[in-house]
C-alpha cells in the first residue's frame, strides 16, 4: 500500500509538472498551477475504480481505466489551466499598464519618461506629419524595446537599422529625432502571452514636453 501511494504521488506530480510547463511562462504562477493540477490528478488516480467498489475487475481493466482517466484529466486540465492563466495574465497586464501610465504627468520631458515606464513594454514613436510629408526613410519614426538590463533595443535610424542603446543614449537619440518641429506620439504596448495586448499613447508637443496621455485600451 505504501509503495502504491509513493507511485501515485510521483506519477501525478510528474503529470502536474508537465501541465505547468505547458501552460505557464510566468514564474509567479508556476507554484499555484502545479499545486492545483497535482491535487486534481491525485484525487482522480482511483477514479476508474470508484464505480461500484463491490465489483471485482481484472487488474488489466483497472490499469487501462486508470490510464484513460489520467490521460483525459491531463488534457482537460491543460486546456482549463491555459484559459485560467491567460485570464489572470491579462488582468495582471492591464493593471500593470494602468499603473505605469499613471506615472506620467503633463509637462514631463523625454528624459523624464523614457526610464520611468517599466516592464515588458515596447514603444512605437512617430511624428504627427502633415499629409503632404512622406517619411520613406523613417526619419520621423522610432521603435524601442526595453531590455531586462535597462538598455533599449532601438530601430530608430534611416533604413530601420537596429541599435542597442544605453538609457542616456536612447534619450539623446529621441531628443535629436524629436527636434524636427513636429508633435510626436509614443504608443506604449505591454506584451502579453495572449493575443490581447494593452496600450496607451503619450503625445509630446513642439516643446518636447508631454501634452496629452490617453487611457489604457486593449487590442488583439
Amino acid at each position: 500500500m505504501q509503495k502504491q501511494r509513493v507511485i501515485r504521488l510521483v506519477v501525478t506530480a510528474l503529470l502536474a509538472s508537465f501541465i505547468t510547463l505547458v501552460v505557464s511562462n510566468d514564474t509567479s504562477s508556476l507554484i499555484w498551477v502545479g499545486i492545483v493540477c497535482w491535487v486534481v490528478l491525485y484525487w482522480l488516480w482511483n477514479w476508474g475504480d470508484r464505480e461500484g467498489k463491490s465489483v471485482t475487475r481484472p487488474l488489466c481493466r483497472r490499469v487501462v481505466r486508470r490510464i484513460v482517466a489520467l490521460a483525459a484529466a491531463t488534457v482537460a486540465l491543460t486546456v482549463f489551466m491555459v484559459v485560467v492563466v491567460m485570464i489572470f495574465g491579462l488582468g495582471h497586464s492591464e493593471r500593470q499598464a494602468r499603473a505605469e501610465r499613471d506615472k506620467i504627468r503633463i509637462g514631463m520631458t523625454i528624459g523624464d519618461i523614457l526610464p520611468l515606464v517599466q516592464g515588458h513594454v515596447g514603444i512605437r514613436a512617430h511624428a504627427v506629419l502633415p499629409d503632404n510629408v512622406a517619411d520613406e526613410e523613417f526619419i520621423h519614426y522610432a521603435s524601442l524595446m526595453q531590455q531586462p538590463d535597462g538598455r533599449f533595443g532601438c530601430i530608430c535610424g534611416r533604413n530601420n537599422e537596429f541599435q542597442n542603446l544605453t538609457e542616456p543614449e536612447a534619450v539623446e537619440v529621441m531628443k535629436q529625432k524629436m527636434s524636427d518641429g513636429y508633435e510626436w506620439r509614443w504608443r506604449y504596448t505591454f506584451v502579453t502571452a495572449a493575443p490581447r495586448h494593452f496600450s496607451f499613447t503619450v503625445t509630446f508637443g513642439h516643446d518636447g514636453r508631454v501634452k496629452d496621455i490617453t487611457d489604457v485600451w486593449g487590442w488583439d
